[in-house]
């Protein structure tokens, strides 16, 4: 159970990372970078997490 939260807490970390990542980016860039790109960082950056935390358990 606790490396599923672990898990879940590095996804919403990456999730909170790339939303600040996107913030700071001027208006212009913001609205060229297509929405699927944004959901696939965090998905992957919550991927790589999750495989680190379930590695670590063994």
């Amino acid at each position: 159970m606790d490396t599923l939260l672990r898990a879940l807490g590095r996804a919403a970390l990456a999730f909170l990372l790339v939303l600040g990542v996107m913030a700071l980016l001027p208006a212009a860039v913001r609205e060229a970078v297509p929405e699927g790109v944004i959901g696939g960082a965090v998905l992957v950056l919550g991927g790589v997490g999750a495989r680190r935390a379930v590695r670590r358990a063994r």
